[in-house]
């Protein structure tokens, strides 16, 4: 591939993904300043791939392996944030009328009891729901069988279901 060539190619994925890659970096980090930083990064990691002719048979799968990638290392290097508190640090789920603050609520609910989940499941569960990736996707990127991936979902979902069903019978 020349450069050109290559040059169309990087910036076909990246208009494709970058939203999706941002989106999941900001569930993981809760800062949308460092989600960009790291959305950057993980393009800038993409471009070096095609440059050095990497082979690649799920440019999604990629980009979402080095994402994950990059916050398991922001991670370890800053072990006293805490994962996904988006409304704490500020990110807003917009609506107009009932029905949207109505269904915010219900977002903002549901990743409450999805924080919950141990880290593999609620990683899973993000990336299957919020992210839309498939279970073989998500075998591809965390090294699991899409079998594993599937019942990890499964187990996880019936768990958000009993927590979201026990609260409320206690209000």
């Amino acid at each position: 591939m020349d450069q050109e060539d290559s040059k169309a190619y990087f910036l076909q994925i990246y208009d494709t993904y970058v939203s999706d890659i941002y989106r999941f970096c900001v569930l993981k980090v809760s800062s949308s300043e460092l989600a960009e930083d790291l959305t950057q990064e993980v393009f800038t990691r993409f471009w070096q791939a095609i440059r050095e002719g990497t082979h690649m048979r799920s440019e999604r799968a990629l980009l979402y392996t080095i994402a994950r990638n990059l916050v398991i290392d922001w991670y370890r290097k800053k072990k006293e944030q805490s994962l996904d508190v988006l409304s704490e640090q500020g990110f807003e789920f917009k609506g107009d009328d009932a029905t949207d603050i109505e269904d915010s609520a219900q977002v903002k609910e549901a990743l409450s009891v999805i924080r919950q989940l141990d880290d593999v499941s609620r990683e899973a569960v993000l990336m299957r729901y919020v992210e839309g990736l498939s279970p073989q996707d998500i075998a591809g990127i965390t090294g699991d069988t899409a079998n594993a991936v599937s019942v990890r979902i499964n187990r996880a979902m019936k768990k958000v279901r009993a927590i979201m069903h026990t609260d409320e019978t206690h209000e």
